[in-house]
């Protein structure tokens, strides 16, 4: 049988996750089961402890669930990336489900930068990350969705999108955000009140003391023709950034230049991205 001709009940299904905390210096309660891997690089010097989450498989189809639970415990700090872009392929009609969960506790920091996601057309995705973050605590998370396979000309034009993000602080909920995209497709992504054309979305959100001094980095960046960059300041220590990008390089670009500059601005730490970033 060819590789066109295996049904969807053909393909192999994944129920993976990943866990890890950092507590009294050193990684503990490490856990992963395939595809999920974690990787420990050397850091570089100003940074933090540094781990790379990687889903080995190459990518996820329609069935698969995947989780990654992360926690920092009290005076400790974590910057966690992924080691490439997440790829969601067409489905067959069922659901891939990705379940994150973050945790910072008093005294903590946490940098959870993913690379990204990719949508192919067809793909049909359910994300819910929960991020709780403790009085004293502080947290940068920055995500991008790609809607279809822009190297190929390809665009995510059918299948499905629900992402939900839930933001707490020792358990309160200070920010809710659902995303959805379905049917029209094409019409929501083209629509001036939708995303106006954008081919890519990413989100980063600041919460902890002094977050608010990224906001005039976002406002401060020069206006690109594609490129749209939106900055809120819900409190002193909550900060959302969006990046709606018509060329999704471009929009890559923006959010390392927000992340970089916000991360030295905010946390004294070096303003750049990981090096893992350039590979």
């Amino acid at each position: 049988m060819t590789a066109t001709q295996r049904t969807a009940a053909d393909l192999e299904r994944y129920d993976g996750a990943l866990r890890v905390s950092v507590a009294d210096g050193r990684l503990t309660d490490l856990h992963f089961t395939p595809p999920m891997r974690l990787f420990r690089p050397h850091g570089e010097s100003g940074e933090p402890r540094t781990v790379v989450i990687a889903n080995v498989a190459g990518g996820v189809v329609g069935g698969d669930r995947l989780s990654v639970s992360i926690g920092v415990g009290p005076g400790e700090a974590l910057l966690a990336t992924t080691q490439a872009a997440e790829k969601v392929y067409r489905s067959a009609g069922a659901e891939a489900e990705l379940v994150n969960r973050f945790s910072v506790a008093e005294g903590a920091e946490l940098e959870m930068l993913s690379s990204g996601t990719i949508l192919f057309d067809g793909a049909r995705l359910a994300r819910s990350t929960e991020i709780d973050v403790a009085a004293g605590g502080r947290a940068a998370y920055a995500e991008t969705v790609v809607f279809g396979r822009i190297a190929r000309g390809e665009v995510f034009a059918t299948g499905a999108l629900r992402d939900r993000i839930r933001l707490r602080r020792d358990g309160r909920l200070l920010w809710a955000d659902d995303f959805a995209l379905a049917d029209d497709i094409q019409g929501l992504t083209a629509a001036r009140a939708g995303l106006d054309g954008a081919r890519a979305l990413s989100t980063l959100l600041l919460v902890g003391a002094g977050a608010s001094a990224a906001v005039g980095i976002a406002r401060d960046l020069p206006a690109l023709e594609q490129v749209r960059v939106g900055v809120s300041a819900l409190s002193e220590d909550l900060v959302v950034m969006r990046v709606l990008a018509r060329d999704a390089a471009a929009g890559r670009t923006v959010l390392g230049d927000l992340w970089s500059a916000s991360r030295a601005a905010w946390l004294d730490r070096p303003a750049r991205m990981p090096v893992i970033w350039s590979v």
